[in-house]
């Protein structure tokens, strides 16, 4: 079905065109809201839209009617393709065929005869009544096919063939239409209000973020070449989080346990690169213990609150950015302040203020373990450190080891 989505200028209305793709984000949107807990909910995986739960999946074109015409007309371009692709992705197994379910959403109240039929069918009986209705439909008086429109011949004559009728009459029983009359965003935001259960206050505004948010996790796939897909536990997860970010900033509190002797002597023999920091500036062994036991925490913290939905990438990123701000403010000062200092007291220096801050930003409130942590972490990865030289004197380092 891939090859059927191509967009060219000179035959496609661009409004209509631009604003159908902002749909499918909205429909995820949607979708995410209403599926399983189990659920995954793709973009141009398997059509528009798709929501897989087990062995279910559920097909879901998207269909932009900014304009005058109706994309479900009886022989409208965009129904007959997309029951043709619906046709072709059963027959080559792409959706199971004993349990695929098959929407149309479109953005505008208008329908069809047929798409009416089809809609109003509830079992197989039903199913093979109207496969017939729609064959009439398309035969004449003798009884024989009457050629349509090239636009939408093969999709008819390929639908409504005896070797596909089983595939049809699956898609006819388990079709649906779905219309936003009033509008898919105004819908998809009434469904939104209806299922977060969030403060009238700050609906909007987090509406707004989780619409960017998928946008934005869809994008960063694509361009990765990974399939664009949300699971529904990511989705809640995310969704507490943005809520208590426009709440309100986060006071996390610390889960983690504190470290085994096993897993600080680890560190120890690990030889790891935050300790070496510390052992340039000369710093005493029970503060290297305590560094240890402040780094472990963090990262379980660090994991325990992103299962929990209570930070994000993001968040980790500005906290992390806004250290190293402070870290390099700190060091400027230091640098004017103390440079009569031998350098490894000014390393000492600039280490226990940096330790003994409390950081409280604009995005959550963490207790002081996991801060000193998250600069163990920075000084691990030699993005800061302690001695005016740190990197010249890790090198040296590393040529005694």
């Amino acid at each position: 079905m891939a090859d059927e989505k191509e967009v060219t200028l000179a035959n496609t209305h661009v409004p209509d065109k631009l604003y159908g793709y902002g749909l499918q984000v909205r429909q995820m949107l949607y979708e995410l809201l209403n599926c399983g807990i189990d659920s995954v909910v793709s973009v141009e995986k398997f059509d528009d839209v798709g929501v897989e739960n087990g062995d279910e999946k559920t097909a879901i074109q998207t269909k932009s009617a900014l304009s005058d015409r109706n994309p479900v007309s009886d022989r409208a371009v965009d129904l007959w393709k997309t029951l043709y692709n619906w046709l072709i992705a059963l027959k080559e197994n792409e959706l199971p065929l004993n349990s695929a379910l098959f929407t149309l959403v479109i953005n505008t109240n208008k329908s069809g005869n047929i798409v009416t039929w089809i809609n109003q069918v509830r079992d197989e009986k039903e199913a093979e009544e109207v496969y017939e209705k729609i064959k009439g439909e398309f035969t004449g008086e003798d009884g024989k096919y009457t050629e349509q429109s090239d636009a939408i011949n093969n999709y008819v004559i390929t639908f409504l063939s005896e070797e596909n009728k089983k595939y049809a009459l699956y898609i006819i029983e388990k079709f649906k239409l779905v219309v936003m009359d009033e509008g898919h965003t105004k819908k998809i935001y009434d469904e939104f209000r209806a299922k977060s259960y969030l403060p009238p206050d700050i609906q909007q505004l987090v509406f707004d973020r989780m619409l960017g948010w998928i946008d934005k996790t869809t994008a960063l796939q694509i361009e990765n070449g990974q399939v664009m897909q949300i699971a529904k536990t990511r989705f809640n997860n995310e969704l507490t989080l943005t809520q208590k970010l426009v709440n309100q900033n986060k006071c996390l509190v610390e889960l983690a346990p504190n470290p085994t002797n096993n897993e600080i002597e680890l560190q120890q023999n690990e030889y790891k690169t935050y300790l070496r920091q510390l052992q340039i500036i000369d710093l005493d062994y029970d503060d290297q213990l305590i560094a240890i036991n402040d780094y472990l925490k963090a990262s379980a913290n660090r994991t325990i609150w992103a299962v929990n939905g209570d930070i994000n990438e993001d968040v980790l990123r500005q906290y992390y950015e806004d250290l190293q701000k402070r870290w390099k403010t700190k060091k400027n000062i230091i640098e004017m302040d103390k440079a009569g200092w031998e350098d490894s007291m000014r390393g000492r220096y600039l280490y226990n203020i940096c330790q003994d801050e409390d950081v409280n930003n604009s995005i959550i409130m963490t207790p002081r373990s996991f801060k000193n942590g998250c600069y163990h972490e920075l000084a691990d990865q030699q993005q800061i450190g302690w001695h005016p030289d740190y990197k010249q004197k890790l090198k040296e380092d590393e040529k005694n080891v």
